[in-house]
């Protein structure tokens, strides 16, 4: 190692240690927001619990039976569930869509664009006819009409067609024949085939060009494309035609017949599909507990299809109705919880992490509930005989009270009930709301709530496993003879068992969790605080050892605080255990405080004033770090600092009045103040008082209970008129019935006692009773040893 090393290591190790300490600070901050965050915990409590009620269902399977096999037991649903019945869907939704008619377009404008290419064609061929006359003498020639016609209409006449029309001289007569006869074929539909038509009596007919509908019942003056055209060769005849005209211009007719009349496949059947759509699938809803078959039995297909159906529906989880509703469900809840924990907040002032908490218990009991219920389901397929094999029993078996259990415990009673109004809910949600579980999980965990309430010590916790297993059993009982159900004697005891030994189970689960969320939610609980009221304690050793006086004075504070908070409904033990504590910062300097000082010079008579006070005040300070180094819980830490508040350190106060010279320095009533802060809490302020008043009784030179009471009515007066109060929510009720607790605590420790008889206290006898010895009568070392 280089020269000089080690000592830049030594140097260097404060600025590690401040690092690291500022670094543990912002992690602590970073995480009092993460905790503090209300929007966080709510995402947590969703994200948790959608997939939880989402998931499938716990229960058992029913027996899967082929149709015609004969059933072995009595087949009963273990829970209600509701099913798609996919074979009476079907059939509505087949029903439905027969019931949609064929579709078919009547185009009522095939006749007036036949009629207007005939009118537009022979109006042409008469102007390119007068114009090649015009222009050369020559009629026109065949090629020039065709191509004419083409422009126009793209009808291809045959020349034979062509050559009578040129004969004719596209005779008006002949043009009127030609309409005559499509007016008479266009008088019915005409279809292309009737071969591929859809059969049925009654139609839907569609006028494209208007849009309007109706039902014709049945199709009537129906004609083939072939039927049709045959109908207008007869119509041209009809019309007065002759022979040839009829020969040479049928092919032109008939290219001038086209359907009117066509079925619209591709609307039909998106009617068709819309109309299954809207049927809503049939759902059959099987309550629980009723009986689908009997032993013996010949399963039908329905009854098989029933059976396959309840399985696949118990692994496909709830549907998304269900969902919406259990998310909407919760959210209500969530909202409740948290208005309440708000609400208790600034009520209390306390537990700043109670939503948060709530959030947590609420989410590992039904994650609890739910792993113990899979974990019974699947054990139960290793046992063969009843009761064991039914898995119904086992689910009074899971721990549902461990959450109320865990809440009572690490805050109090009154928000553990708070607590079960938001857990049972949720449970029940889980459970497919049944109710006679719903009930059991309601007794347990009021009784988990009053197993609890007196909680003392961590094996405390084994009797109110016991006591919620005793009420456990009871409930199963009652629950089973209300529900009517002829059991067998071995059943119910079955149950009976599973009951109590769920209420062991919450025991056993909350003595392992309950010191987990103690750490994480840096909360105090009783036994906490019965393991810090250990005078054993190596800090309250310490200070027995080095200021007595204080640690006196601390057990007499502790005394009167408690009693004080009894009377108005505080934490009477966290009181007592808080004033062990509150002086300790006096032991680094304890020749300072008068109660630790012997007979001889005050080390005050040297010091100033201001140096007195500065050297008083700092045993706050100093006392809270060195009981954080001890890691004393930070709800008792609180004490060290508010015990005093802002007080003014009046001895010196006055001290330094005495001695001020206004003309160089005055006096600051404010040097003279604790730091603070003041009492933010019913127990602070009552500590405050404690302090005080005991203090002052020691200063009583013939205490009687008129004198105490005095003494108690001008201290508080004195604290209250200091405005020391004005952060908490210490009521004047509150005042009087703490200032009662302490004249009579004051009026126990000071009693009187009759004097002894023939005793004198100010003689000392040579020999304090028959054959003892004084030191002075003892032999010498070396005599004792032969001896």
């Amino acid at each position: 190692m280089a020269p000089g090393s080690g000592r830049r290591s030594i140097h260097g190790l404060p600025l590690f240690r401040a690092a690291l300490a500022a670094l543990r600070a912002r992690i602590t901050d970073a995480m009092e927001g993460v905790v503090s965050s209300r929007v966080l915990w709510s995402l947590l409590f969703l994200l948790a619990l959608v997939p939880l009620m989402a998931a499938p269902r716990i229960g058992p399977a029913l027996p899967a039976l082929p149709p015609g096999s004969v059933v072995p037991e009595d087949i009963v649903a273990p829970a209600t569930l509701e099913y798609v019945d996919d074979a009476a869907t079907g059939e509505v939704r087949a029903a439905a869509t027969a019931a949609v008619l064929p579709v078919f377009d009547l185009d009522t404008r095939a006749l007036g664009d036949a009629i207007g290419m005939i009118h537009r064609s022979f109006q042409e061929w008469r102007r390119v006819r007068e114009a090649a006359l015009r222009r050369s003498g020559v009629p026109a020639s065949r090629a020039e009409l065709m191509t004419a016609l083409k422009e126009i209409s793209g009808l291809a006449v045959p020349p034979e067609g062509m050559a009578y029309l040129v004969r004719a001289g596209f005779d008006s007569a002949v043009e009127e024949r030609l309409c005559t006869a499509l007016r008479e074929v266009f008088q019915h539909r005409v279809v292309g085939s009737k071969a591929f038509l859809p059969r049925g009596d009654r139609v839907r007919v569609r006028d494209t060009r208007v849009g309007s509908e109706w039902v014709e019942s049945p199709l009537k003056d129906l004609l083939s494309l072939d039927e049709s055209r045959r109908l207008a060769q007869r119509a041209l005849a009809a019309a007065g035609a002759g022979s040839d005209e009829r020969a040479s211009l049928g092919p032109l007719l008939a290219d001038l017949v086209m359907p009117n009349f066509s079925y619209d496949a591709a609307l039909t059947d998106s009617r068709r599909h819309e109309a299954s759509d809207r049927i809503e699938p049939l759902m059959v809803r099987i309550p629980k507990g009723k009986l689908l078959l009997r032993r013996g039995d010949v399963v039908s297909e329905d009854e098989a299809r029933a059976l396959a159906a309840f399985n696949e529906a118990r692994q496909a989880g709830v549907s998304g109705r269900v969902i919406l509703g259990n998310l909407l469900l919760m959210s209500l809840l969530l909202f409740f919880m948290a208005r309440y924990a708000l609400f208790y907040q600034q009520s209390m002032r306390r537990d700043r992490h109670l939503f948060a908490l709530l959030v947590v218990v609420t989410v590992v009991g039904l994650l609890l509930d739910r792993g113990f219920l899979w974990l019974y389901e699947h054990l139960v397929d290793s046992f063969q005989v009843e009761p064991y094999s039914n898995p119904s029993f086992y689910r009074f078996m899971v721990p549902m009270a461990v959450g109320a259990m865990l809440i009572t415990l690490l805050v109090n009673p009154r928000v553990g009930m708070a607590y079960t109004l938001f857990y049972v809910p949720l449970f029940g949600m889980m459970m497919e709301w049944d109710l006679p579980l719903l009930l059991f999980c309601l007794v347990g965990n009021l009784a988990g709530i009053y197993g609890v309430t007196t909680y003392r010590q961590r094996t405390a916790l084994i009797k109110a496993g016991l006591l919620l297993g005793g009420v456990n059993a009871v409930a199963v009982v009652a629950l089973e003879s209300v529900a009517g159900l002829a059991l067998p004697p071995s059943h119910l005891a079955f149950q009976a068992l599973c009951g109590f030994a769920g209420g062991i189970l919450v025991a056993i689960l909350a003595s392992f969790l309950l010191p987990l969320l103690e750490s994480l939610f840096d909360l105090l609980t009783d036994v906490r605080l019965l393991e810090l009221s250990n005078l054993n304690n190596p800090l309250l050793r310490r200070l027995a050892v080095e200021a007595p006086g204080s640690y006196n004075h601390s057990v007499i504070v502790g005394t009167l605080a408690e009693a004080a908070a009894e009377a108005i409904g505080a934490n009477a033990l966290f009181c007592r255990v808080a004033a062990y504590y509150h002086d300790v910062g006096k032991m680094l300097k304890p020749d300072y405080f008068i109660e630790n000082q012997r007979e001889g010079a005050n080390r005050h008579d040297g010091l100033s004033p201001h140096m007195s006070a500065l050297v008083i005040a700092s045993h706050v300070k100093e006392g809270y770090e060195l009981a954080k180094s001890y890691g004393l819980p930070k709800q008792v830490l609180d004490i060290i600092p508010q015990h005093h508040g802002t007080r003014k350190i009046n001895y010196f106060y006055q001290k330094a009045k005495k001695v001020e010279n206004p003309e160089v320095e005055q006096v600051s009533e404010s040097d003279f103040r604790y730091p603070g802060p003041k009492p933010q809490t019913r127990e602070a302020a009552i500590f405050m008082l404690s302090d005080s008043i005991e203090a002052a009784a020691r200063t009583l030179e013939d205490p009687s209970p008129a004198r105490f009471k005095g003494l108690i009515r001008k201290i508080v007066s004195d604290v209250v008129l200091d405005d020391q109060f004005d952060e908490c929510d210490l009521t004047f009720a509150d005042l009087e019935k703490a200032s009662a607790a302490f004249l009579r605590t004051l009026g126990s420790i000071y009693h009187h006692r009759v004097d002894y008889p023939g005793f004198e206290f100010d003689r000392v006898p040579e020999r304090p009773f028959r054959g003892s010895r004084t030191h002075e009568d003892l032999p010498p070392p070396a005599a004792r040893w032969r001896r």
